[in-house]
């Protein structure tokens, strides 16, 4: 159960408690490794991982996670988030600033899918460690039922862009690659793509698998927190954000609007023209 802060501080508890990192004087050591043996040694996703989940991703699934996050880098301006900020680099605010814009539009709808996924993914893989008479296909088929009768959508599948989308295959192809080697179980893709096609089977159209639910399912397979994928998402597309809020701040222009000034596509649907009453003199 969850209780205040400054209860727990008057109950003997420090007032910030971390098993991430140990800052002293001349000395800052992280998850129990000095600095200095991390840095030139650890990549940026075994960096990423170690604070995360607090070990060394093995230089194979290191690389895995990182392509998890070049996949998401950038989408352009199509993307809400990178559009934000090229918005924001024409309003004068500091560079810093453009970029947070971008940053903070990502959430439950834009960005948020792969963590939707992740959640189900483990869900769905609990349940079938726990209730081993149940078939696999039948598993996933109850939980698609569930998702349906709560009216919710199965994150990770669909996009409005792609039908064949090249990441999908390039993710796949590097995931299957450490199946066969052993270096991850699988599992987590099987579920993912059998997720997929039952949803297809029920739609009686093609549905595709999007970036988000194979980051999703790659994730799992690394056992990286659900809660994560919004922040890991953030560090993916926040090297786009940067770039494309650099260039728009490098082109110059000024307050550049979400569109053209064009009646058509800004409608109004408010009340017709009236004005106050006029006061009696």
């Amino acid at each position: 159960m969850s209780r205040s802060a400054l209860s727990a501080y008057k109950d003997g508890a420090v007032w910030w408690d971390t098993s991430i990192s140990q800052i002293k004087k001349n000395e800052i050591i992280i998850r129990g490794y000095p600095i200095e043996e991390l840095i030139g040694t650890l990549s940026y996703s075994q960096m990423l991982y170690l604070l995360l989940c607090g070990e060394v991703l093995s230089e194979k699934k290191a690389r895995l996670l990182e392509s998890v996050l070049v996949a998401g880098a950038d989408h352009g301006p199509r993307a809400p988030s990178i559009a934000a900020a090229r918005m924001a680099a024409t309003c004068g605010i500091s560079f810093n600033s453009c970029v947070a814009t971008g940053i903070n539009v990502l959430g439950d709808i834009h960005g948020g899918a792969a963590e939707k996924a992740m959640a189900l993914f483990y869900k769905t893989n609990a349940r079938l460690e726990a209730e081993p008479d149940l078939g696999f296909e039948e598993v996933i088929a109850e939980e698609l039922d569930l998702l349906e009768q709560k009216k919710e959508k199965l994150g990770g599948i669909g996009h409005q862009l792609h039908d064949d989308d090249p990441r999908i295959r390039r993710l796949y192809a590097l995931a299957e690659a450490l199946v066969e080697e052993g270096e991850i179980s699988g599992k987590y893709l099987k579920i993912a793509e059998t997720f997929r096609s039952q949803l297809e089977a029920r739609k009686n159209r093609k549905m595709t698998m999007n970036v988000d639910g194979v980051a999703a399912a790659i994730q799992c397979e690394l056992g990286i927190p659900a809660e994560s994928a919004k922040g890991i998402f953030a560090l993916s597309r926040g090297m786009g954000i940067v770039a494309h809020a650099l260039e728009e701040l490098q082109n110059g222009l000024l307050i550049k609007g979400p569109c053209p000034n064009r009646d058509d596509l800004v409608g109004y649907s408010g009340p017709a023209l009236r004005h106050l009453p006029q006061e009696e003199k």
